[in-house]
């Protein structure tokens, strides 16, 4: 392996906090990046949508779902990038 194809853990997770599967695709998860970037999408948006209608209170649990989601992309890229680099 090159030195130009290790990756960055810190950069991946990093990438990962600032939107989830960033740091997945910069990790070369392609796939997996945009499944995680959609599922974070429908979560907010399904958790949006009750909360308009229960003044809130519906999009508590989805919140607590897209935090736990957002922290295992986080998680998940720094370790994958870790990974990638073990694999020389």
């Amino acid at each position: 392996m090159t030195t130009a194809d290790r990756k960055s853990p810190v950069l991946a997770a990093l990438l990962s906090a600032l939107l989830c599967g960033l740091g997945q695709v910069y990790n070369g998860q392609v796939l997996f990046g945009i499944v995680l970037f959609v599922l974070m999408c429908a979560v907010w948006a399904i958790g949006g949508f009750l909360g308009a209608f229960t003044f809130g209170l519906g999009m508590v649990p989805f919140a607590i779902l897209a935090g736990a989601l957002w922290i295992f992309g986080v998680v998940n890229a720094f370790l994958a990038g870790r990974r990638i680099n073990r694999a020389e």
